[in-house]
Parts: C-alpha cells; structure tokens; sequence
C-alpha cells in the first residue's frame, strides 16, 4: 500500500511543494539583494519547505498524499463558501429579528462524556503571565517540554531560554520543538537576516541538556502552537508567543492547565517529539488529581486533523442566548455564516476584532467583514489596538481558549491546540475579564465603515489563503 501510494501521489505532492516553495522566492526575490547576512528569510523559509515537503514524500508517502487531497479539496469549498455563502447568500438574507427571549435551558446540550475535571487560571495581562511561567519553570523537577512558534531575539526570548539553561540538568532535561518557519516569516524586526532572527534559538541549542529541534513545515503547515509542559502535570498555553511584543505590546490571553489535561498535553508533545526525529523519553507519573474550577478537554487542529473546526460550529450551531467572539483572524466562511444565522434566530452575537494587524491584508480585510457582520446584525467592537485573543464563549456554559484563530489556516491547516471548556466558573472569569473589558460602549461600530476595492480584494485573499 505505501509503496504504491508513493508512486500515486510523489509527482503530485512534490510538484505542489515546488509550486508553493516558488511562491515565497517570488515574493522575496526583490529584497534578496538587499540582505548583508546571507538570502532573505523568505528564500530560507522557501527552500527549507521545499526539503521538508520532499523529506515527508519520501518517508511517508500515504500521509503526504492524504495531506494533500485533504489541502486541495479544503482549498475548493473554501473558495466556494465564498463565493456563495458570504458574497451572494448572506446578501440576500432577510434581515435579523429581535432577540429570542429563550430559557438557558434550551441552550444546553447533551453532556460530553470526554470532559474532565481541570484547573485552569487565564492571565489576560502580560506581566502576569510571564510570571506564571517563570514560576513553572523554577519549579520543575523532573522535566521541561517546550512547543514554541515564534522566540524572539529580544529581551524576553533571551530571558526565557536564559531561564530553561538555567534550569536543565541530568536530572532534569530540556527538550524543545520550536518551528521551522516562525522566526523566519515573522520574526522582528522585518529587516533582521534569518540567522539574526534565530540567534537566541541557536544559542539555546547549544546549552547543555538541553534538546532543541526544528520542526519541519512539509507543505507549508506550519506549528502555531504554543506549549509548555512541567513535569507532565502542569501546562501553559493561549496566545503569546515567546516574544518581547506577545507579552508587553499585544492584548492577549494565556492560562496554566492542572491536572489530567496536562499529562494529555505532555502525550501529544511525546508523541510530535518522536515524529520529529526526537528521542522517547520515560513516561512521567501521572498528574495529581486537583481541585478544579472547570470541566474541559483538549482539541486539537492540523493538516489532517479537523477537531478544532468541528467543535467550535457544533457550539455556535446549538447557541440559543449569546455568542461572543474575540480574535484577531475572523476569515473563515463558514463560521460567518453561521453567526448571520444564529442572529436570525434571536442569539445575541457579538465580535470583538481589530483594524490594527501587523500585516495590512488583515486590516483590510476585517473591515469587510465588521460591514458583513453588522448588515447581519452582529454587534462589531474594533479594539484599537494590537490584539492576539483567540477566545469564543457560547450562552455563557461554553468557551473556547487556545493557539487557534477563527481562519483557514488555523481550523485546516497549521498544528493548533486549545481547550473546549464545558462548565465552571472560568466561564464567568473570560466573559467578565476579558469581553467585559473589550466590549466598551465607545468601541462599538454603528455605522458601516468604508471601503474599496483593496479592501474586497484583501478579504477574498484572506479566504483563501490566510
């Protein structure tokens, strides 16, 4: 079977890896003279794509090829959705009603046999939760799991791989998976070199005890979760990134995880660990049982993996009160649509978005879609500011938290890990910390904002390929 699946799909996936490998040396071929330390980060990140793409082609021909019918086939009803849902459907909808006056009971579903007991402390501000991390670390005592997409050459990123040497040890070993792609597309500053980029990386490397791999981004998936696991019974995760801008400029969301999820988080990280080539390590106690403030279970996202997607339609879809949304990335077409529709059946929706990425596709397109929003009478508040939540809480009995946006990427394409919380009163600490905070009466959009036609073309790019 594999060997006729290599013959099957090598041609295929290997031609669609040069094909989006030429993408990016495109894009990067007029600044590739202008760097003073080697090619451009895009012609490293292109050429590092391009071995990656070959190497999963040649070791696991079946996987590379399921990868690929799966991107292709996600690309075409994406485009579709689209066209369809978005441009032409959404258009012609009647418009939203009054909202429904329903019983919180009518919200509930069926319980979900697969949550368990957790106990999770979301830090919103930026000092607070480095130092959640900070602490995790000076306490571990047996070893240090580190899943990272972006670290930074900053003050921050040294401050924490500072801190992981300090504390490695043959008694406690270090092990780190950090992407292959972050730094290089989008480590700051734009005009580092790629080896100024992964500077603190390199440096961390060479540590003693300590274990650091690239991880490969066959295909152009790349990881975008962030993890960090002690002692396999605690965890911290969300949003931020091991940068100085995650934790002192973005408005952002992290948490620390206790109790079983953490063991679980730890088994995902082993068994990723060994599929990047990395050693299997000794299986860790399990983790105490805790007082928890929560019943949750992990879900996860990837190139073959859908979970993330599936849960967070699941819940919009049974809404019958309220849904609220903050993130910065809101593309997906799918979900659109089905906020315009739980409006049109009374829910009360509302979305908190930002018109200040880093990236000016994203800025354009979010202004279509608060217009699109609004015409289905969602309340829109633009944060103005950098924002990075990855946040939804569904009839005030359901959240989500974690390293996933609302968009392509992220729901098809990238490794993600969050949490789909089910009960607890972590619930009422994310809709008043966070949204209570963010839906500020003087942020609220009451008139369509303007808009061009590079706006509409950034948000159709957004659909397809953000």
């Amino acid at each position: 079977m594999e060997t006729l699946s290599l013959n099957l799909w090598r041609p295929v996936v290997v031609a669609s890896s040069v094909l989006l490998a030429s993408c990016l040396l495109i894009s990067a071929a007029a600044s590739a003279d202008e760097q003073d330390f080697g090619p451009s980060r895009k012609v490293v990140a292109a050429k590092q794509v391009f071995a990656d793409t070959a190497v999963q082609t040649t070791r696991r021909p079946l996987r590379a090829g399921l990868t690929f019918f799966a991107d292709v086939t996600g690309f075409i009803r994406s485009a579709g959705a689209g066209l369809i849902r978005k441009r032409v459907v959404m258009n012609l909808e009647r418009p939203p009603g009054p909202l429904s006056p329903c019983h919180e009971s009518e919200g509930m579903q069926a319980p979900d046999e697969e949550l368990q007991p957790a106990l999770i402390r979301p830090y919103i501000d930026g000092s607070e939760a480095l130092a959640a991390l900070d602490q995790m670390i000076d306490n571990a005592g047996r070893r240090i799991d580190v899943l990272m997409y972006l670290w930074g050459d900053d003050p921050i990123g040294m401050e924490i791989a500072s801190r992981l040497a300090s504390r490695a040890g043959p008694h406690l070993p270090v092990r780190i998976l950090v992407d292959g792609g972050g730094n290089l597309l989008q480590g700051q500053p734009k005009e580092a070199s790629a080896r100024e980029v992964n500077r603190v990386v390199c440096w961390l490397s060479h540590q003693p005890y300590v274990q650091l791999i690239r991880t490969r981004d066959p295909g152009l998936h790349f990881d975008h979760r962030k993890l960090v696991v002690v002692d396999g019974a605690t965890a911290w995760s969300g949003g931020r990134n091991f940068t100085r801008r995650a934790f002192v400029e973005d408005h952002d969301l992290s948490l620390t995880l206790c109790g079983p999820l953490a063991a679980q988080a730890d088994m995902i990280f082993e068994m990723f660990w060994r599929q990047q080539g990395g050693r299997a390590a000794p299986s860790l106690s399990c983790a105490p049982t805790v007082p928890g403030n929560a019943v949750a279970r992990l879900v996860e996202s990837g190139p073959l993996q859908r979970q993330l997607g599936q849960t967070l339609y699941r819940e919009v879809d049974s809404a019958r009160r309220s849904i609220t949304i903050e993130n910065p990335y809101l593309t997906d077409t799918l979900l659109l649509s089905k906020l315009a529709k739980a409006r049109r059946r009374g829910v009360d929706v509302r979305v908190v978005l930002t018109l200040q990425d880093v990236t000016d596709t994203i800025n354009r397109a979010n202004r279509v879609t608060a217009n699109r929003l609004l015409r289905a009478g969602v309340r829109v508040y633009i944060y103005p500011g950098l924002m990075h939540t990855k946040t939804a809480v569904v009839d005030g009995r359901w959240a989500y938290v974690g390293t996933g946006n609302f968009d392509a990427l992220s729901l098809r394409r990238n490794h993600e890990l969050g949490l789909s919380i089910g009960d607890g009163p972590v619930i009422r600490e994310l809709e008043e910390g966070l949204f209570g905070a963010d839906m500020r009466p003087e942020w609220e959009l009451t008139e369509r904002l303007s808009v061009g036609p590079a706006d509409y073309l950034s948000e159709l790019l957004a659909d397809l390929f953000l």
